[in-house]
């Protein structure tokens, strides 16, 4: 038995290749780097990541998580009709439509379970499960979104605050600011047994499966779409990201336990899908009202110059200095101004040494080589020159 598994296994794994998620995941991913890479230069004059950058992020990480996710679809037997996986696919590329945002698995798979349960009850269904039962395929639904949401959260706190976009906002009261835009795509590919005449086994009896009524089955390497976007303004993109990812985290590891209710209660199932993704709603709302009354974090410091981005590979990067980060001193001069910088490292053509106040209010001191007569390719980027004061309006999103 165990053979006839891992040859199943195997083939799914091969199909994944043909699955057109599969492909379009990185035609998503290459078209918002297209943008980004637009932006960033109509903003700072050069791209801070190359158009690949999203792409990079898509699978590494994200085929851990799957994993994971994997061994507890198969030893739980969390079958899904593969109509309904069909159905799932064309729900993930129409929310991609609004970009990353909208690929939250508490939306995406709170819809999908509305639209399924909606036609059964108008009379008007549009997906087959011959032989299986509604109720069980409603309880499964549930605790593969509390799953995702879970492994949603654990992607955003573990990777989401790597290579976030700097970029040039307008604030309410009309000055230019720097902001950092945190944005991802993981395809999580999950084994999932699709049931199509016989019952489902298990790897042994005392592991618990769901009933689905179902013959037999066969395993299909399902990509899941996880999205993230979110706009940090009044702190460090890591803390803010970081926070959001924990709170994601829980909100799945609850739904999960309203979902398992529904093994013997299914209208719970429908009521951890709407848990999910109100709670999803609730944490983006959380982030927007907490940065709501504010201040802007990267703006004109009183003394220095504060880092809103540091281009890869750049002599800067190999320095070891990074965004929010404060440079008051180049070479011994006192700097205020983008033009005091560049001038203050012209005072030395082979290397610059910076006194630099770090993320934990720490002074040190940087230095490196860098090329006589290109000191404008240290690769940072710094906030616009223009003071920011708190403001009560709300921010532009």
């Amino acid at each position: 038995m165990a053979l006839d598994w891992l040859v199943q296994l195997g083939d799914a794994a091969v199909k994944l290749l043909i699955h057109p998620v599969f492909y379009f995941s990185f035609v998503l991913a290459f078209v918002v780097g297209m943008f980004r890479v637009t932006r960033e230069r109509k903003d700072f004059g050069t791209r801070v990541y190359d158009i690949y950058q999203e792409i990079r992020f898509i699978l590494p990480s994200s085929l851990a998580v799957g994993a994971v996710l994997s061994v507890i679809t198969i030893g739980a037997g969390l079958a899904l009709p593969s109509g309904l996986l069909s159905f799932i696919a064309a729900v993930l590329i129409i929310f991609s439509a609004g970009g990353f945002f909208l690929l939250s698995p508490a939306w995406t798979m709170a819809a999908a379970y509305g639209i399924f349960v909606l036609s059964e009850w108008l009379g008007y269904p549009f997906i087959p499960y011959v032989n299986l039962d509604l109720n069980g395929i409603l309880s499964v639904m549930s605790m593969i979104t509390a799953l995702l949401v879970i492994a949603e959260g654990v992607l955003i706190r573990k990777r989401g605050h790597q290579g976030t976009s700097p970029r040039i906002e307008t604030s309410p009261r009309g000055l230019k600011t720097a902001v950092h835009l945190a944005r991802r795509l993981w395809l999580v590919p999950v084994f999932l047994p699709v049931p199509s005449g016989g019952p489902l086994t298990s790897f042994a009896d005392w592991w618990p499966v769901i009933d689905t009524g179902g013959v037999t089955y066969s395993f299909i390497l399902f990509p899941f779409l996880i999205g993230f976007s979110m706009t940090v303004r009044s702190t460090l993109p890591a803390l803010a990201v970081k926070s959001t990812g924990k709170s994601i985290i829980w909100a799945g590891v609850l739904t999960l336990f309203i979902a398992a209710g529904s093994y013997w209660i299914w209208q719970l199932s429908a009521a951890a899908v709407i848990f999910a993704a109100l709670v999803r709603i609730a944490i983006t709302r959380r982030h927007f009202t907490y940065e709501k009354h504010r201040q802007y974090f990267f703006t004109k410091q009183p003394k220095g110059m504060i880092i809103a981005g540091v281009l890869p590979a750049s002599p800067a990067r190999k320095m070891g200095l990074d965004i929010g980060e404060i440079i008051t001193k180049v070479n011994g001069v006192n700097i205020n101004s983008e033009q005091e910088f560049y001038e203050a490292l012209q005072k030395n053509g082979a290397y610059c040494k910076l006194e630099v106040i770090g993320t934990n209010d720490q002074l040190r001191f940087v230095q490196g080589s860098i090329y006589e007569n290109e000191h404008h390719e240290l690769g940072l980027i710094f906030a616009p020159e223009e003071k920011e004061y708190l403001d009560d309006s709300v921010f532009s999103d």
